[in-house]
């Protein structure tokens, strides 16, 4: 009978303590925001550099994220925003078509998400250059810049983004030649250029880029191009 009672006693002791460590954890998961403060910060920062003014457009449907932002809230739940799932770092930000007007500055509090991955600012109003410290977000595998009425050079700084394997920079006003920087992105996949006003001779630079399996130039200024069509 003793024994018996000890059996008892101790399997209830056991159950209580798995019980109280997953309440534990319960309460420890929902105490805490995946984004932490400088990550939210910045993205508030950056909402505020920019005015919002929906534009009149057949081809697509505005969609204004950063008005739906709430500041003091996990950032990780914002529209256009994803984060790692372990660190809470911002790994991408898709503000695609967010009617979003400004010039995209060299001290945009964009910078500071120093673990972008993916940022896709396309279809949005961004008058002025691309700055050089774009290349400070040295994790970009995706940048996506179509359509943001940049001009001006393309930066060479672009080609210390070593990660980069997918590049738009289509329908914008950039202007003279590619960088023979860009003959660093080794890996490069998918090059999109068309629409702009790039010149001077055909960037050889480009045909030693072994990963680039899709390139786009066409309706640019480029001088004895082999391949016109591209």
């Amino acid at each position: 009978m003793h024994s018996c009672i000890e059996r008892i006693m101790i399997i209830w002791s056991l159950c209580f303590l798995f019980s109280l460590s997953d309440l534990i954890l319960v309460f420890a998961s929902s105490a805490k925001h995946l984004c932490p403060p400088d990550q939210r910060d910045a993205l508030w920062e950056f909402k505020t550099e920019f005015s919002v003014q929906e534009l009149d457009s057949y081809w697509w449907e505005s969609d204004l994220k950063t008005e739906r932002w709430r500041n003091n809230t996990d950032c990780c739940s914002w529209d256009g925003i994803s984060c790692d799932s372990k660190t809470g770092k911002v790994v991408e930000l898709d503000l695609w078509g967010s009617s979003l007007n400004g010039p995209l500055r060299s001290t945009s509090s964009l910078l500071r998400l120093q673990h972008l991955q993916s940022l896709n600012l396309s279809t949005n109003n961004l008058p002025g250059i691309l700055p050089d410290a774009i290349s400070n977000l040295k994790y970009l595998r995706v940048l996506k810049l179509r359509y943001c009425n940049f001009f001006g050079k393309i930066p060479s700084s672009l080609g210390n983004i070593s990660y980069l394997s997918d590049l738009d920079l289509s329908i914008n006003q950039f202007s003279g030649e590619l960088p023979d920087s860009m003959g660093n992105l080794n890996r490069l996949s998918d090059l999109q250029l068309r629409y702009n006003n790039l010149g001077g001779n055909f960037p050889a630079v480009l045909l030693n880029l072994s990963s680039l399996t899709d390139i786009r130039l066409s309706y640019n200024k480029f001088k004895a191009s082999p391949v016109w069509n591209l």
